[in-house]
């Protein structure tokens, strides 16, 4: 029973994870009303970046491991912002106008390019960092096995949590948000 339990917590770590990039996911179709297949592997292009960047800091630059990962996490956020403008002015104004099935194989095909693109830049490596906030915290403990999560997991459900209310509770109150379901309406 303690294993099971232990599949739970490491499903809402999971879980969570999914939950912020479905969320994402709905507002974008939300206010598209197109499905963009390329959304997930954007996602998972900048967390790549942001592994290889913070390797690169922490092996190469010397960085400190808290420096290194704020190091990725800006190369991140500045490829999402970057990627996403691109496509957004040369890919998906000129299809504004054709039909969903257009946005569909050209999402796919963004998808393959990023999902290439970041096996390509990683040289099929595994990268590893050393761990950060990995004390295990137990749920529950039986005679030989312990359900625990990590403190660093704990701390991303809840971030999670938290950007996923706030995130609500702003579309739901205020102006942006009455603007955002206004054009998605």
């Amino acid at each position: 029973m303690l294993y099971f339990f232990q599949q739970v917590l490491n499903g809402l770590h999971s879980g969570a994870l999914y939950a912020l990039l479905a969320f994402g996911y709905v507002l974008t179709n939300g206010i598209l009303h197109r499905t963009n297949l390329a959304y997930g592997a954007l996602f998972a292009f900048c967390g790549q970046t942001m592994i290889l960047t913070a390797a690169f800091g922490y092996q190469m630059l010397w960085l400190t491991l808290l420096a290194a990962v704020a190091l990725g996490v800006v190369a991140a956020f500045f490829y999402a912002a970057l990627i996403s403008h691109v496509l957004s002015r040369s890919v998906f104004e000129p299809l504004a106008d054709r039909t969903p099935n257009a946005i569909v194989v050209t999402t796919l095909g963004i998808l393959l390019l990023l999902s290439e693109a970041s096996r390509i830049a990683a040289d099929t490596h595994d990268l590893w960092l050393p761990p950060m906030l990995a004390q295990p915290i137990v749920f529950a403990q039986g005679a030989t096995f312990r359900a625990t999560l990590t403190l660093i997991q704990l701390i991303d459900c809840a971030v999670v949590v938290a950007a996923i209310a706030l995130a609500s509770w702003a579309f739901a109150r205020s102006s942006f948000g009455r603007r955002w379901r206004a054009v998605s309406d």
